[in-house]
């Protein structure tokens, strides 16, 4: 059960404080930055959990790359870090002493070398991953929604824990891509006015012109400057939000087709199906404070649930 892992885990961290695996650190990483991440990857099969942990550490180590001018310039030091990382990771499998274990200073880069050794991974889904970042830094903004969509395509990680399952099925594929889509949407509704000056990359500039909403309204971002344009985000977070649920019933039709042990993975549309009901209750109001209320209960619930029943 979802409730003995976390109980599992907690004492485990407790128990080798001192001397933490890199698993435990991926683990760690994972639990700190993003908790409700950390909840769904329990979900995931006892074969493919420690990669599973390893793709999302992996994934805030990039993910959390800014935008700022300060931000840009160490971010592209760490793209080009995890790049050579990457690039290592592979050569040492392509080396003539594959029957030994290298070694990594960096506990991410020891976890996915293991896993690649262990499952046989191809390294086109790294690159794109890290390239797919690589270019994002260098754009003012997306120009519409689909151009955000196929960036959000290049960062799942879903595609890598199929094959580590041995799963080749365009249903599964399709079902990750649509729910990866909604789940970048849903990041960017959230973080909009928590963090305005970073989301402000991710918007599509065909919305904010629809609904008269500058980038320079939300790097000056300040109470003052948008309680005019309330109804201006409202609406700016109900079409986000629509295409993200969109995403998450056209992922959620194909899960008759979708294999049994291939379910675990996608139980990332359950954060978004929370996080867009929460949205409909508060009418899209971004400034509502009751959208900071914790509605990880209900969350956790429909994790236990989605586990007992085997769907997504």
């Amino acid at each position: 059960m979802l409730f003995r892992r976390v109980f599992k885990f907690t004492l485990n961290t407790v128990r080798h404080k001192s001397r933490q695996s890199n698993f435990e650190y991926c683990v760690n990483l994972v639990k700190n930055n993003d908790y409700d991440s950390y909840l769904t990857t329990l979900l995931t099969p006892k074969q493919v959990l420690r990669p599973a942990f390893a793709l999302r550490a992996f994934n805030i180590e990039i993910s959390t790359i800014g935008k700022s001018a300060v931000d840009s310039r160490v971010g592209e030091a760490k793209i080009i870090y995890w790049k050579d990382q990457i690039d290592k990771v592979f050569n040492s499998l392509n080396s003539s002493s594959t029957e030994q274990t290298a070694r990594f200073n960096d506990p991410i880069s020891q976890e996915i070398y293991l896993m690649v050794k262990h499952f046989n991974l191809s390294k086109a889904r790294f690159s794109r991953f890290i390239e797919a970042k690589k270019n994002f830094l260098t754009i003012q903004q997306f120009k519409n929604c689909d151009e955000l969509e196929s960036f959000a395509d290049f960062s799942n990680m879903s595609y890598i824990l199929f094959n580590c399952l041995g799963i080749n099925s365009v249903d599964c594929d399709h079902a990750a891509n649509h729910i990866g889509k909604a789940q970048l949407l849903c990041f960017v509704t959230k973080n909009l006015l928590k963090n305005p000056t970073q989301m402000v990359y991710y918007l599509p500039g065909d919305l904010l012109i629809k609904h008269k909403i500058s980038q320079q309204d939300l790097f000056n971002f300040s109470e003052r400057i948008l309680r005019p344009k309330r109804q201006n985000l409202k609406n700016l977070a109900f079409d986000l939000c629509s295409r993200a649920n969109d995403h998450i019933r056209c992922a959620r039709n194909l899960n008759d087709k979708i294999a049994q042990n291939a379910k675990p993975i996608l139980a990332g549309s359950i954060s978004c199906d929370v996080f867009l009901s929460k949205m409909q209750k508060y009418d899209f109001d971004l400034m509502d404070p009751k959208l900071n209320s914790n509605f990880r209960t209900s969350f956790l619930i429909k994790l236990i649930l989605a586990k007992l029943k085997n769907n997504y």
